[in-house]
């Protein structure tokens, strides 16, 4: 009689196991599939004579775009000379398909295997302002992705702008950029304003960007040239030993941040090498501690994106460049 039982119980158990591993599977596929929103094809192909009729379904499907009821969309946008422009512009760039779609849709696999009751869908618009500061936008589950900011680095849009800022401004840059912007959802916000609390908070992106995007290169994430990532991997060792020297670690004087850690054609050391590094070096600087953390310790993803003792991090990596 006990036999039965238990073997009852076994086959039971078997089969709401098999169920749940079934719906999670069911839940891993669905969730990894890449849903991409092209609010501008399917606002300025609307016909403007049936325009009217129109608007409100794409309203329904893109309520985002649509707050601002002072806005006169058929006459301030769809008959926009410039916004058309734009809009010629970026169909003969994206023809189809995104840059990377299948990159972006590894990505989001592995963010689901990672978040697996998240869900993430990307929008894609045009803006006009041309405002490099937001290319990727991450809001409600959503990543709403500029594409008039990726048409080409040499593109005539660009034509007044640095070259540091410039070279984002190509489609190969999408993937990197979209999930550098959605890891702020899993990243709290730096309690203290030190140099290595600041410069690690930073690179956490950097380091969830990576865990992402299989084989994205540093020169990419950080957006330079290969030869100003190739001059940070070569002088490694004199970038951190000067920062060692200069006390600054542990410091809390802002200038270190518009020196080493905010978007600049290069990092300021106020040497004659500082031409040849990349803005940035120190959130680079900041990946490398992170990456040495978690070499050297039993740590989860989760936990390390979290982690806000940076000191901790700190004193714990092992880092020795």
């Amino acid at each position: 009689m006990n036999f039965f039982l238990n073997s009852n119980l076994c086959i039971i158990i078997i089969l709401l196991m098999t169920i749940i591993s079934c719906k999670q599977k069911s839940l891993s596929t669905k969730n990894c599939e890449l849903e991409l929103l092209r609010f501008e094809e399917d606002f300025f192909n609307i016909d403007s004579e049936s325009f009217d009729s129109l608007l409100p379904e794409i309203k329904d499907k893109y309520p985002t775009f649509f707050l601002d009821n002072n806005v006169d969309y058929k006459k301030d946008i769809l008959l926009n000379d410039t916004l058309r422009d734009i809009f010629d512009s970026v169909q003969s760039v994206f023809k189809g398909e995104l840059f990377n779609q299948s990159q972006i849709k590894s990505g989001l696999c592995k963010y689901n295997s990672y978040y697996p009751n998240e869900t993430l869908s990307f929008v894609t618009y045009i803006e006009g302002s041309f405002d490099y500061r937001y290319p990727v936008v991450y809001s409600d589950d959503k990543l709403y992705i500029s594409l008039d900011l990726f048409l080409g680095s040499d593109h005539s849009f660009y034509y007044a702008l640095p070259k540091y800022i410039k070279i984002s401004h190509d489609k190969r840059y999408i993937p990197s950029i979209s999930f550098l912007a959605l890891a702020g959802k899993h990243i709290p916000i730096s309690e203290t304003n030190s140099f290595i609390s600041t410069i690690l908070y930073y690179a956490k992106a950097y380091y969830f960007t990576k865990s992402m995007l299989d084989g994205v290169e540093d020169h990419v994430l950080f957006k330079c040239d290969v030869e100003k990532m190739n001059w940070c991997k070569k002088n490694e060792s004199t970038i951190w030993e000067y920062m060692i020297e200069n006390d600054y670690l542990f410091s809390s004087d802002p200038e270190l941040n518009e020196r080493f850690v905010y978007l600049s054609p290069f990092s300021k050391f106020g040497l004659s090498i500082d031409q040849y590094s990349p803005g940035g070096v120190g959130v680079w600087i900041g990946l490398k501690i992170i990456e040495s953390y978690v070499e050297h310790n039993n740590v989860s993803f989760y936990d390390l994106l979290i982690e806000q003792d940076y000191n901790k991090i700190l004193n714990k990596s092992g880092y020795r460049p």
